[in-house]
């Protein structure tokens, strides 16, 4: 297992070889399995936009305005952010502003906002329509939204979820966060990891979560499928999409992981690193700096050779994340 560590700072990107991994160096990979019940609902996909790798993102938001993205989606062709208001609340990191989707051209049920307000370039609708509202769930799901039609085609709709806006974010909201979204050049979403090329044949990098850690404290993650594979129809991310064949996610090593590493089973070893494996088909691996889980029905030496191929640094430090491919 390879340790190089290339450091990024905002604004400047500066590459430095850090260290090589030891023993103590912590890993954790945390995946999806592909199960019946949580296939994608939304339309089959379209070809990628050529210009876009699947680790990188061309939605943006225009700090200036008052929002800074808190974590960053790209699953196959469809890009989504969420975001925070920084004029709202009583803290420096304000408070929830709400999620920016763009739907690349042709994957969008575009009917939805022929009846829609005119507000300037922005339709709003006091009802869009998701497949459901969380990544797994197939019951519809209604919310207001603004959308706007890119001259390239792609559809960019600005909503919020309901369980986090608890009732602050209304239809002005929608509209001021909707003029401050951009789509430009694509740039790399980061992770605390680089992966390398130990994939089971056929699979390809096909989802990405980028969390900001000074405000999201989720885990960052990867999830690999065959490029086929549709993204979630669901309003927001709160968990891996549907369909992914293998996933990996990292955490730091914190408090929380002190008391999960307690309830562990399945004391193993990858390389010199300590870890764990559940036959069911999930791997985690302890490093010093992360813990990262990996999850998948293909056999335990897949797995392995995924975990002794990949490149880490650390979890709790995101100036130091990395594009997950090169």
């Amino acid at each position: 297992m390879r340790g190089t560590h290339i450091r990024h700072r905002r604004g400047v990107l500066v590459i430095l070889i850090v260290a090589v991994l030891v023993a103590g160096v912590t890993v954790a990979v945390v995946g999806a399995l592909r199960t019946g019940d949580e296939a994608p609902v939304a339309p089959a996909a379209a070809p990628a936009d050529p210009g876009r790798r699947p680790w990188q993102v061309t939605l943006d938001v225009d700090e200036t305005s008052g929002y800074v993205v808190t974590a960053s989606v790209t699953d196959g062709d469809r890009q989504t952010l969420t975001v925070q208001n920084l004029g709202l609340g009583d803290g420096p990191d304000g408070t929830y502003g709400g999620e920016v989707t763009a739907f690349s051209p042709g994957t969008l049920d575009e009917s939805q906002f022929r009846k829609a307000e005119q507000i300037d370039d922005f339709r709003y609708l006091t009802a869009f329509s998701f497949a459901g509202h969380t990544t797994g769930e197939t019951e519809p799901w209604q919310t207001p939204a603004v959308g706007r039609r890119d001259p390239s085609g792609t559809w960019i709709v600005v909503y919020a979820d309901r369980a986090r806006a608890e009732g602050r974010i209304a239809r002005s909201d929608l509209l001021k966060l909707a003029a401050a979204v951009t789509l430009g050049s694509p740039r790399d979403l980061r992770l605390p990891l680089r992966l390398g090329v130990a994939l089971p044949k056929g699979l390809q990098l096909t989802y990405v979560r980028s969390p900001d850690h000074r405000i999201d404290r989720g885990q960052a993650a990867a999830g690999f499928s065959t490029v086929s594979r549709a993204p979630s129809g669901a309003a927001v991310y709160t968990g891996l999409p549907g369909g992914l064949e293998v996933a990996v996610l990292t955490e730091a090593r914190d408090a929380a992981w002190a008391d999960k590493r307690a309830t562990l089973t399945g004391r193993t070893q990858v390389g010199k690193l300590p870890a764990w494996y559940e036959p069911r088909g999930r791997l985690i691996v302890e490093a010093e700096h992360c813990v990262v889980t990996v999850e998948s029905l293909f056999p335990r030496p897949e797995l392995d050779r995924m975990i002794e191929d990949l490149t880490i640094g650390d979890c709790a430090d995101p100036d130091s994340w990395i594009p997950p491919l090169s």
